[in-house]
């Protein structure tokens, strides 16, 4: 079996895993939600022009009858996302927010059963349900002590919806012979002319000219958890089924919680260390089965 895909997503959680960290930082230093995520598209739109442009320029040629599907990742996957996201952090906690994002293997599992006739098999539900068991676990709300309001729960799912749907629109874009750069470049464009207009209206910019410090931190924080997150994860997903990916994908809050305790010497209950550990054993478990299979 080949496991460059599995390392590749791998790698691009745990590269997600680091965004909280960056959040904290820099919510520290006056940045807003707003311009952490404008700066990000920006950088991973700039960072595509970069590679296609030395890697080949065709790749910045489209179908017209394909567009719907970039309008489809840029808006439903994307923007839906972090919108929602955002707004469950907001009216929820991010523990909360976080524990209804990773309802996306489940998601994506459901739908891939019906766009890509991807086979549903006992292994996979019962892997999918251990690591949103562990997320759950990291998060803190499966032990009780968090509520969670009827819009906090209803945006906690859209997110889940928009992470997931990223993994769905992205196949069949790269199923239609994209690159993943020509995938990531033109539905990143999409949300970020969104996110300009947003930005320019609320004229946020001066944030970031009166912190250049904060502002270098950003463009670190689009590079890493941005250009180098998204291009693993949609290189690994061209040559894996969505689910398994979405699956391997919920290492990212474990990771977040490693690097909590790291970076910011958070500590770890015995409830989250087992969360941590359901999440890395649902993964190997998932990926285990398949190379005995083959």
């Amino acid at each position: 079996m080949n496991r460059k895909p599995l390392f590749l997503v791998l790698i691009a959680a745990i590269f997600w895993g680091l965004y909280p960290s960056f959040v904290t930082f820099l919510s520290r230093n006056g940045i807003t939600d707003g311009l952490l995520i404008f700066t990000r598209l920006l950088v991973v739109v700039l960072s595509m022009v970069v590679i296609i442009a030395v890697k080949d320029r065709s790749m910045f040629r489209i179908r017209l009858h394909d567009l719907p599907l970039f309008l489809a990742n840029g808006f439903i996957s994307i923007v839906f996302f972090f919108s929602c996201y955002s707004a469950a952090i907001r009216v929820t906690k991010i523990a909360v927010a976080a524990s209804l994002l990773y309802t996306a293997p489940a998601i994506v599992l459901i739908i891939s059963a019906f766009v890509f006739k991807e086979h549903v098999t006992a292994k996979k539900v019962f892997c999918i349900a251990l690591s949103i068991t562990g997320c759950a676990l990291v998060s803190g709300m499966a032990s009780g002590g968090l509520s969670i309001s009827l819009t906090g729960l209803l945006l906690g799912l859209g997110a889940g919806l928009g992470y997931g749907l990223y993994s769905i629109f992205s196949t069949l874009i790269l199923n239609r012979g994209y690159s993943s750069y020509t995938n990531i470049f033109y539905s990143f464009m999409i949300a970020f002319i969104f996110y300009s207009i947003q930005i320019i209206v609320s004229g946020e910019f001066s944030l970031l000219a009166a912190r250049p410090a904060a502002a270098a931190v950003c463009l670190i924080n689009g590079f890493i958890t941005g250009t180098c997150s998204y291009t693993f994860y949609t290189n690994g997903l061209r040559q894996m089924e969505p689910s398994r990916a979405a699956q391997i994908a919920t290492v990212e809050p474990a990771a977040a919680a490693l690097f909590g305790v790291l970076l910011f010497h958070q500590m770890l209950s015995g409830m989250e260390i087992l969360g941590v550990a359901l999440v890395v054993f649902s993964v190997i478990m998932m990926n285990s089965s398949d190379r005995r299979s083959s």
